[in-house]
């Protein structure tokens, strides 16, 4: 274990969602975990970490992903992880966005627990996923620019990267992605700009941020085009899907008229949610999509 980093509770390994806490650089840094059914000690799992969003934490990562995420976990013999931010925000790299984590080196931090699940549980090195909502959106898109050889795929939910991240990693190491952004949002606009809640810089508009993909993965630039059916009318949405081929994917899921929300299947006799597309179960398109990726 590295130099400053002492692990204060003893990893359960028995089915099910646990809580663990990590000392890092002195801070007593808490993550849960989720351990599958078929979980074999002996083979080599895949990890998908999920980073919440500004707000939100570890439990809500599990409260919200878990009835998808742990049930595909348990058919796919697959580990989550559910790390969480200091002061409920992560250093994306936008900076002065929010001076409480601008000094907190939260790559690091997961790039430790990416070590520790390879060693500690036998996670499979050559496939480790990253998804992320919102700021942890923006926390993915930053792992995949400082540890791209870490991880296989990456599904950022309602959120952009930077300019500024963007104009310094272009050449940087391809990563098949899945993006779903709603045009509707309000925080994290589809037109790009500055994200009004904690002051962050400008962000790229949805187009921008998918052309930057395409060029970093050397996809093919004209996208396979579909759309799903409008199974939810209600929900005053559609799903337009925007595929860019390559040996790295690019994928968009774009939310036409979906706001800062995932989108979900409508359950029986539950009510809309505004804003939110209920035309298909986006938790489990991502999964789906990471899980066919490799180192």
């Amino acid at each position: 274990m590295a130099p400053g980093l002492l692990a204060v509770a003893q990893h359960a390994k028995d089915q099910g969602v646990h809580t663990a806490t990590v000392r890092f650089d002195g801070i007593d840094r808490k993550y849960m975990y989720y351990i599958p059914s078929a979980y074999d000690a002996k083979a080599r799992l895949p990890i998908v970490f999920f980073i919440h969003g500004y707000g939100a934490s570890a439990q809500i990562g599990v409260d919200v992903l878990g009835p998808q995420f742990h049930q595909r976990a348990d058919r796919d013999g697959a580990i989550v992880v559910y790390p969480e931010a200091t002061s409920k925000h992560w250093n994306d790299r936008l900076g002065g966005s929010f001076p409480a984590t601008d000094t907190i080196d939260d790559v690091a931090y997961i790039n430790h627990l990416i070590d520790l699940f390879i060693s500690d549980f036998k996670g499979d090195p050559r496939r480790v996923y990253v998804s992320g909502s919102s700021n942890g959106g923006m926390m993915t898109y930053r792992l995949s620019v400082d540890i791209p050889g870490k991880i296989a795929a990456i599904a950022p939910f309602i959120s952009a990267i930077s300019p500024q991240v963007a104009a310094t990693s272009v050449d940087a190491e391809p990563i098949p992605i899945i993006i779903t952004s709603g045009t509707a949002d309000s925080v994290i606009r589809w037109d790009g700009g500055p994200v009004d809640v904690i002051n962050t810089p400008r962000l790229l508009s949805g187009d921008q941020n998918v052309a930057y993909w395409v060029a970093r993965n050397a996809t093919k630039t004209n996208a396979k085009v579909r759309v799903l059916p409008d199974i939810t009318p209600d929900d005053e949405s559609t799903v337009e899907i925007q595929h860019y081929p390559g040996r790295y994917d690019v994928v968009l899921y774009k939310i036409i008229g979906g706001a800062h929300r995932h989108p979900t299947l409508r359950e029986p006799g539950k009510p809309l949610v505004p804003g939110q597309n209920m035309d298909y179960n986006s938790f489990e398109t991502v999964w789906d999509f990471m899980m066919r990726y490799k180192k």
